[in-house]
């Protein structure tokens, strides 16, 4: 049975610190600025002073990685021994030893895992503060997704539109380039074609779209001929693929004009928002596509990560 917290400890934790906690379950780390955002604190003031509380508490743990040319980050802010403890006792599980989460905020900030990780989070955040209708409902860590698909990606996610229409996707960053243009392609062959599995929702459904995000035009001119050859003429998968420097003259960034249909898509003339996207993918739905539903209890043990944060 899990060590439970202190009752004193509990009853101050919020409905909000709750899902700050569920955040870095999940996600392993946030800056302050994000989850101001992520979490509905209103404020980066408010978040600062609540964050600070929480960790004289030992709820949360806080590091600034340093910078390459010098100086540091903002603070990025993890589960403290309290807010690991309150997990485990959420999910029934043994608590998590200080000691490893001690090793995993030195494995964390100080391995190369951490730029990629951070490239992620700055993705998704910015897809939620430039996402003027509509909200992301559900994300889903690369490590869940791994686990889940056997399939390299850097998340998912589903967004909701206010009239009901979902997109649910698998993130592939480019930006900026890590892998080259057929190592993409080859992570593209991971994902299910033609019928990529979807988690089980209600409301419309629709194919998990892939999308490709890299940094520039000529990059992203790369990426499309690879991808265009690689899948063929016949695929039945949807696919999107945006470079940065276009989303950020773009009004909307990421929802606006700037995604390439291809693959089932490529038949689509010029680039779409993603709320066409959104349309286009549902419109090309497999209607035997064969759901499977995730347990969204089971918890993100640090034990597990090992391997994937070294």
């Amino acid at each position: 049975m899990p060590t439970p917290a202190s009752p004193a400890v509990r009853g101050q934790i919020t409905d909000r610190d709750r899902r700050v906690l569920a955040l870095l379950a999940e996600h392993f780390t946030f800056t302050t600025s994000q989850l101001a955002l992520l979490a509905g604190f209103g404020s980066v003031i408010t978040a600062q002073h609540r964050l600070a509380m929480l960790h004289k508490r030992d709820v949360l743990h806080r590091d600034r990685p340093f910078r390459s040319g010098g100086g540091s980050y903002e603070w990025h802010w993890m589960l403290g021994p309290v807010g690991a403890r309150l997990i485990a006792e959420q999910h029934r599980v043994a608590p998590i030893r200080p000691a490893k989460v001690s090793a995993r905020w030195r494995k964390l900030f100080h391995g190369w895992r951490w730029a990629e990780l951070s490239a992620q989070h700055a993705w998704f955040c910015t897809l939620v503060a430039d996402g003027t209708a509509g909200d992301l409902v559900v994300w889903r860590s690369a490590w869940r997704v791994s686990r889940t698909w056997q399939a390299t990606t850097d998340g998912y996610g589903r967004w909701r539109y206010p009239d009901g229409r979902e997109l649910a996707f698998a993130l592939l960053l480019d930006d900026p380039p890590r892998v080259g243009a057929h190592e993409l392609c080859a992570r593209l062959a991971k994902l299910p074609d033609p019928d990529m599995p979807f988690t089980r929702r209600t409301g419309p459904s629709g194919d998990t779209i892939p999308l490709l995000w890299c940094a520039t035009p000529h990059r992203e001119e790369t990426i499309r001929r690879a991808v265009a050859k690689f899948l063929g003429g016949e695929t039945g998968m949807p696919l999107g693929l945006a470079c940065a420097q276009q989303a950020d003259t773009t009004a909307g960034g990421a929802h606006g004009r700037v995604w390439l249909p291809l693959g089932s898509l490529r038949h689509l003339p010029g680039r779409l928002t993603l709320a066409e996207l959104a349309e286009a993918a549902r419109s090309h739905a497999n209607p035997n596509s064969t759901y499977w539903t995730e347990n969204d209890d089971e918890l993100i043990r640090y034990d597990d990560t090992e391997d994937w944060v070294a």
